[in-house]
């Protein structure tokens, strides 16, 4: 009789390290080594790559299919938000720039954020991703808020290289490598909110 046999109650209190689980943490083992290829070339890239480690992980559903779809989702997501996210905050930039007194300034700021907020979840809407309006609207709050001093052409090709990357590595993981069998769940998923994710 083992150990456990004797003790079963030990069994109930232990973690469940299911294939899921494993897939995750392979995708930002992954995801890590690949990005250190891309620092060959570019160095003063930072070490960990956040973006790609988020969707790597995000994106291991629990069957094959669900990474595609919904992979496909999220980056439509992200162009959409970087699509209406640039283009406002060059526009910012111009009129903050000739803005006078400063108050003058964050309202131009809020009224762009509120602005850009409804044309993303407009246009999010209109490229039915609507299990996704609400995290095109989080992405474009973030570009918007934290661009401010940045390269946003650069932050765009960088967040958007990391989001196609992180997903490629989750579906190479969860369809082409370890795929589920049809129908087969490993860990029950909630639905995604149209406002959040």
């Amino acid at each position: 009789m083992s150990h456990t046999d004797e003790h079963p109650h030990l069994t109930e209190h232990l973690p469940h390290i299911g294939l899921r689980k494993m897939k995750s943490l392979l995708a930002i083992f992954v995801g890590f080594w690949v990005w250190q290829l891309i620092r060959l070339v570019f160095p003063s890239l930072e070490v960990h790559p956040l973006y790609i480690y988020i969707y790597g992980v995000i994106e291991m559903r629990d069957s094959s299919q669900k990474t595609v779809d919904m992979g496909k989702d999220r980056i439509k997501a992200t162009f959409v938000a970087m699509g209406v996210g640039l283009p406002l905050l060059f526009l910012g930039r111009w009129l903050t720039g000739m803005a006078e007194p400063s108050w003058f300034a964050i309202g131009i700021d809020l009224a762009l954020l509120l602005l850009g907020t409804l044309f993303t979840l407009i246009l999010a809407e209109k490229a039915n991703c609507h299990a996704y309006c609400g995290l095109c609207a989080a992405i474009f709050i973030i570009f918007m808020l934290t661009q401010k001093d940045g390269e946003p052409v650069y932050y765009s090709v960088f967040r958007a290289s990391q989001t196609l990357i992180g997903v490629f590595i989750a579906w190479l993981i969860n369809v082409k490598l370890f795929p589920y069998e049809p129908q087969e769940t490993t860990e029950t998923e909630p639905e995604e909110d149209n406002t959040s994710n």
